[in-house]
């Protein structure tokens, strides 16, 4: 049986992202969505939530934009003089892990206190899936008993392309994922990788073998000043919600015969 988990990164960034993440869920096809505990909206979020049990949602780790949850000088190496993240992904090489795992311990601590049940750990940028930063992701994903984490497989490859350098990484970070008892899906790939027509799409999906699989998308919508603001992610968000909201997305699951599910389905196969 192939299933396909289709999750929203960033939800909580702005309001508006939030109506895009839940537009797409109940008019469209997707499922999950991962929270980031510093959004500018990440309250609103976690209401949705709770008002949603048919979304899955989980913890979007944060380190390369907006500010800590934990007062800057916690975390003096993660953040620049006026206490925000900086997104040079070269720092993950002089990052303080130990900041890096306390940082993230507030984060995923922030929205369990909100009433949050988290289904899985993702991250902004996919910056988790340094090798270094993905073990401390397992180590609290443990912890708090979160059932998965995304991790990108040597598999996922041949569904979108992806630079040698991240290739590398992504394939170091599977290795150690795979010595982590959680759940995680058997290819994982961008919104894009489906493209935008039937044929496309059912080509994405003819792709798919057995197990659990995951697109990641970024929903948006029209005229979000607030994430004009912070973000230069703002059209293609757009077109992401209506492809997920499409006939022809709807129409080409059905007919591949794929389920649908949220990353909820780990910690169903863990009962």
């Amino acid at each position: 049986m192939r299933k396909l988990i289709i999750n929203a990164d960033d939800f909580g960034l702005t309001p508006g992202i939030n109506q895009a993440v839940m537009r797409a869920h109940r008019e469209g096809i997707l499922t999950s969505a991962t929270l980031m505990a510093g959004g500018l909206a990440w309250q609103e979020a976690v209401a949705l939530a709770a008002k949603t049990p048919t979304l899955g949602v989980g913890v979007h780790l944060t380190i390369t934009a907006l500010k800590p949850v934990l007062p800057p000088e916690r975390v003096p190496s993660l953040v620049d003089a006026a206490g925000n993240f900086r997104r040079q992904f070269w720092r993950v090489l002089v990052w303080n892990n130990k900041e890096v795992e306390a940082e993230w311990r507030a984060q995923i601590q922030r929205l369990l206190e909100a009433g949050l049940e988290p289904t899985h750990l993702d991250s902004h940028h996919h910056i988790h899936l340094w090798p270094p930063l993905l073990a401390i992701a397992c180590r609290l994903a443990r912890e708090f008993g979160i059932p998965a984490v995304r991790a990108i497989s040597p598999a996922s490859f041949r569904l979108m392309p992806v630079p040698d350098i991240q290739r590398r990484i992504a394939a170091r970070s599977w290795r150690q994922a795979e010595k982590c008892p959680l759940g995680r899906p058997a290819t994982v790939a961008a919104l894009e990788a489906a493209g935008e027509t039937e044929e496309s799409i059912a080509g994405y999906l003819h792709k798919l073998g057995s197990g659990i699989h995951e697109l990641y998308a970024h929903p948006g919508i029209p005229g979000d000043g607030q994430l004009a603001a912070i973000s230069s992610l703002t059209e293609k968000r757009i077109a992401e919600t209506e492809l997920l909201c499409s006939d022809s997305f709807k129409g080409a699951i059905d007919r591949a015969a794929i389920d649908v599910v949220s990353y909820k389905i780990f910690n169903e196969e863990r009962v």
